[in-house]
């Protein structure tokens, strides 16, 4: 079931790419995190996954359309005639059983299992672009991880210095409530003193209003400044905190799209993926080696192609690898289930992905109101990609 996904890439592709690299390259050296234009940066990132990920819906829908087409295959075949039918099966039996030789050959070398060996027979074409994608994947998730740390280290940093400013201005109010306590004391005693005695108390009370007033200022001048810093922290926190919500959708898409390919591989990495492929083609050159030499079955292929050449089939070829399903109709229910829950399967896919594209538009949406400040080839940019992805309104 293996097809390609795409080809070269188009004038308008590479038209886009050139412009992405001249504003990579305004952007790249800026390391500062409350720069507006790092922000540029994620909205280029935006507009990348979602080219990605709209040739990922292509590609999906192609292969959703091939696994119906080995549906019908499969119709088609239940439905020959008996006698056509019977001789279909008497020729698998025999390429089954020549098969069973050819096994047996191919696992005294093969460091894969069946099961892996059929899943990269199946998606042979499209194994290598999916390697080079996965690996791509988990350079970017990587790279989103560490920005995620530093957000919510920074993020961490802000929410702290805001406690401390509070808790200091606390404590300069209570200790402005105690100071103008024991001022209002202080002033009750001198005027008891005054009016109680001879003595001259102007210059007390001169004293008196003079570190008052100079109290009083010192606190407010304190608070003033305390009230500036606690707005500036705030307005960092809350910039801060909008570029963690885009890091962190981020991170989910990247997290999703390499835990898409190693569910559907069954591997861990790419590295590990790559090496199932070295061992694939391994086992596909000692297998062609070895069909060269097994004249019989050359023979009893060529007659099963002729046989199932007289029907309607969209692909032929991959029956030589399923004898087994011809002569057993388990065999061959178990493959239509299969077939039938990969179908289900793609279709989500391709809604999930689908609500991600529109996700991450939505998201370039709010930045772009909230900000005036880009580079004008972004929005060209944006321009550029939603007429090739469909997103044109």
């Amino acid at each position: 079931m293996a097809f390609r996904l795409f080809g070269k890439k188009s004038k308008k592709e590479k038209k886009i790419d050139a412009a992405f690299d001249k504003v990579y390259a305004e952007i790249s050296t800026i390391d500062n995190w409350e720069d507006p234009k790092k922000l540029e940066r994620y909205i280029l990132d935006s507009c990348e996954q979602i080219i990605g990920m709209t040739k990922e819906i292509e590609g999906e829908k192609a292969e959703y359309k091939i696994v119906t087409s080995y549906l019908t295959d499969i119709q088609t075949i239940e439905n020959m005639p008996p006698e056509k039918l019977g001789e279909l099966k008497e020729v698998a039996a025999n390429i089954e059983e020549l098969n069973k030789a050819r096994t047996a050959y191919q696992n005294s070398a093969r460091r894969i299992t069946d099961g892996q060996f059929v899943l990269m027979e199946q998606n042979e074409d499209d194994v290598p672009h999916t390697i080079h994608r996965m690996l791509d994947n988990e350079r970017y998730l990587d790279s989103v991880k560490k920005d995620k740390v530093i957000l919510e280290a920074k993020k961490s940093q802000w929410e702290i210095e805001r406690e401390e400013i509070r808790e200091k201005r606390n404590l300069y109010k209570n200790i402005s409530v105690v100071l103008f306590v024991f001022y209002a004391l202080l002033l009750v005693l001198f005027l008891i003193i005054q009016r109680s005695s001879e003595f001259d108390m102007s210059i007390a009370f001169i004293l008196l209003f003079a570190v008052g007033a100079f109290g009083a200022f010192f606190i407010f001048l304190q608070l003033s400044n305390m009230d500036r810093d606690m707005k500036k922290a705030t307005k960092n926190l809350n910039k801060t905190i909008k570029m963690l919500n885009v890091v962190l959708l981020k991170y989910v898409n990247a997290t999703k799209a390499v835990s898409y390919t190693q569910e559907k591989f069954h591997v861990n990495s790419s590295t590990e993926l790559n090496f199932m492929w070295d061992q694939y083609t391994e086992a596909v050159r000692e297998k062609e080696k070895f069909l060269r030499n097994n004249d019989d079955l050359e023979f009893f292929n060529g007659r099963l192609m002729r046989i199932l050449q007289t029907v309607n089939l969209y692909d032929r070829k991959i029956w030589l690898n399923q004898t087994k399903a011809i002569i057993d109709e388990n065999e061959m229910t178990e493959i239509k289930h299969t077939l039938v829950a990969r179908r289900q399967a793609i279709r989500n896919h391709i809604d999930e992905v689908r609500e991600i594209v529109k996700s991450e538009r939505n998201e370039i949406d709010r930045m772009m109101k909230e900000h005036e400040h880009y580079v004008p080839e972004i929005n060209e940019i944006i321009k550029s990609v939603d007429k090739l992805c469909g997103l044109d309104k």
